[in-house]
């Protein structure tokens, strides 16, 4: 390609223009005051992205929603040789702060992604303490026949996001009806499983938290 202002050719260019052209046409339009750079500071952008990931974003999923390069997302958090870019294209910050920083990780992650096991685990429970039998969770999740017995059983610390969101929809919409199972209802109760309404719904997949199920009774010693 030819530079549009001195014909000589060049590539690549900088809005067709070849670099000496380039450079004296911004020193003029600078100097002028009438100089849009088509470059942004990086550091807002960068925040909002890490913003993303502390969420449960995955870069994976990031680069999906805001239809960037993976590169790019790479030299905005890591940079290719001295450190984070400074400054990054105009057209690719937009993109990513359009990504808005979830309320829940599950609601813009990747299906295959994963995340902690720990609010999923809970609405199981939940559910078994309300009467409902593990097979028919199982049945209603999709997980197979065994499937909620094994996740309660070996309690593991991260869930498939599909996984986490059938969960999720089951627990909606059976969490205010009692299940018909005694035998359910017995076994949550040995556990000292919380009801499902003895957890606040947003506390469920904070690790933290604590639900408003009354404290077990220390055992008395022996006298």
């Amino acid at each position: 390609m030819s530079c549009t202002r001195c014909g000589k050719e060049y590539k690549p260019l900088r809005r067709k223009l070849c670099k000496s052209c380039y450079q004296t046409v911004l020193d003029r339009q600078t100097a002028y005051g009438r100089w849009e750079s088509v470059l942004v500071d990086a550091e807002p952008v960068r925040q909002h992205v890490l913003a993303l990931i502390a969420a449960g974003v995955s870069r994976r999923q990031i680069v999906k929603l805001s239809g960037i390069p993976r590169s790019s997302l790479g030299t905005l958090l890591v940079g290719k040789r001295g450190g984070p870019a400074e400054k990054i294209w105009e057209s690719t910050a937009k993109r990513l702060l359009a990504v808005e920083i979830p309320g829940a990780a599950h609601a813009v992650a990747a299906a295959g992604d994963h995340m902690p096991a720990v609010g999923a685990i809970r609405r199981l429970q939940a559910l078994v303490a309300a009467g409902w039998p593990m097979s028919t969770l199982a049945r209603e999740c999709g997980m197979g026949e065994t499937g909620v017995s094994n996740l309660l059983r070996t309690r593991p610390e991260l869930i498939t996001v599909d996984k986490h969101r059938r969960v999720v929809d089951v627990f909606a919409r059976l969490q205010l009806e009692p299940g018909p199972s005694l035998r359910a209802r017995n076994f949550g109760r040995k556990q000292h499983w919380p009801l499902p309404f003895q957890w606040d719904e947003g506390d469920l997949d904070r690790p933290e938290a604590t639900s408003a199920a009354p404290r077990r009774r220390a055992s008395r010693a022996a006298a």
